[in-house]
């Protein structure tokens, strides 16, 4: 796309909100209700700074005197993750005597010969630690792996523990909290433990989990999660690791299922605050709504119709309650406006062009005169397969906008069906 004249600006659009102190409005206007979350998808880098200083926006004092704690329970590597987020923070002005290390963990840092963090494993327990709580302004929690961080702050018949139940009074007055990877896996009611796409769409859920392993592959785990976000099931590393059918199939066929999934690319954040969600980082964030969908029938492989995706960029702002999308400035509606007007092949993996979502459904979908829909395949073991395919109608529009040179695409309503296939591979 050359040229930004061919398009017609959104009559919707918004001024854009720069990710700094504008991102998220004053803690001390909302005191009496629930903090911001932020919710970031893993794998953070230093150039994700406005996922950071999200952190710092909604809290009603200068930076030097924002206390933060870290929750290092999920990574195995505490000393040098504990230090890379003092780095991060003391980078936009946090003093480094009020970041606080909160001795919560599971297993041993083997790099700190001095301390045994594996006897932190009972500290959820601990009042004096509960009761320190209140001196915080925001709680970070590490990322690594999500079971770890229950397992020490919540008791063996899922009660809370003195300190998660201080860490919920705090959050439920204003305090910030904030997590990556396993920190965001944790903050729905249901937590997302293991398992990938493919393991769970075909073959379901499983209860067991032995390691992180169990993280990449196989039937989806899940565990009860910590419910600081009560508004849908979130996933991590979403579009690096495919889990848009893992999230699905839970939404679908688990007991824990609920309607709305919420699917956090890696290097991104979804900011909660105030009843709005923002998006900060690099990539986007991907909403999965079920309330509509019919089955088929069920069971496995996972068979449906009329699910609805959305998709959200750094400047788009969605608001749960009405479902409204308030698009970026500079977006422009793809809806009437296509640029491409291309046939387009299964898309099968590797070797296909526009592998991700946001690309396959941009590109090849919206911005296409050429096609009302776009279809994938996944095949599975002893000859399962399944076909996806994405389809618009007058519900959907896709908007697209340039940073610098680089096309991306937000979008709303597309629909995604699944339909088993049998499969039969034949050698020529």
């Amino acid at each position: 796309m050359s040229t930004i004249t061919t398009r017609r600006t959104l009559k919707h659009s918004l001024l854009a909100l720069s990710l700094g102190g504008a991102l998220i409005s004053s803690q001390a206007a909302f005191a009496d209700s629930p903090g911001a979350l932020i919710i970031a998808g893993g794998f953070l880098q230093e150039s994700h700074q406005d996922i950071f200083q999200a952190v710092i926006n909604p809290i009603d004092k200068s930076a030097a005197d924002i206390r933060l704690g870290v929750v290092p329970a999920a990574t195995g590597n505490i000393s040098g993750n504990y230090g890379k987020i003092v780095e991060a923070f003391t980078r936009l002005g946090l003093a480094e005597e009020n970041i606080r290390l909160l001795p919560l963990a599971v297993n041993d840092d083997k790099r700190t010969e001095d301390v045994d963090e594996s006897e932190w494993v009972d500290n959820g327990r601990d009042e004096e630690l509960a009761a320190s709580i209140d001196e915080l302004d925001a709680i970070w929690f590490l990322g690594g792996d999500q079971t770890r961080i229950t397992a020490v702050l919540l008791e063996e018949d899922g009660s809370d523990t003195p300190v998660l139940a201080a860490i919920r009074d705090f959050h439920s007055r204003g305090g910030v909290l904030a997590g990556t990877s396993a920190g965001a896996a944790i903050m729905s009611s249901s937590m997302l433990a293991g398992g990938d796409s493919q393991g769970a769409l075909f073959k379901g859920f499983s209860d067991d989990y032995e390691s992180m392993n169990n993280q990449e592959f196989g039937p989806a785990v899940v565990r009860p999660g910590l419910g600081f976000f009560e508004a849908g099931l979130i996933d991590q590393h979403f579009d690096r690791k495919a889990r848009l059918g893992r999230l699905l199939a839970v939404m679908l066929e688990h007991e824990d299922g609920q309607p709305l999934g919420i699917g956090i690319d890696e290097g991104t954040a979804l900011i909660v605050d105030n009843d709005e969600w923002q998006v900060a980082g690099s990539g986007g964030i991907t909403l999965v709504d079920t309330s509509e969908a019919t089955r088929p029938s069920s069971g496995f492989p996972i068979s449906v119709e009329n699910v609805r995706l959305g998709y959200l960029l750094p400047g788009d702002r969605y608001l749960p309650e009405s479902g409204e999308y308030h698009v970026r400035e500079g977006a422009y509606e793809t809806s009437g406006n296509e640029y491409f007007d291309v046939p387009v092949s299964l898309q099968s993996g590797l070797l296909s062009a526009n592998r991700n979502l946001q690309e396959l459904i941009g590109f090849d979908l919206l911005d296409n005169s050429a096609t009302e829909q776009v279809t994938s395949l996944l095949v599975g073991d002893e000859n399962q397969g399944l076909r996806i395919v994405f389809s618009q109608d007058e519900q959907t529009q896709g908007y697209w906008s340039q940073d610098m040179t680089l096309d991306r695409y937000s979008f709303e309503n597309v629909r995604m069906a699944l339909e088993p296939l049998r499969v039969e591979l034949h050698t020529p």
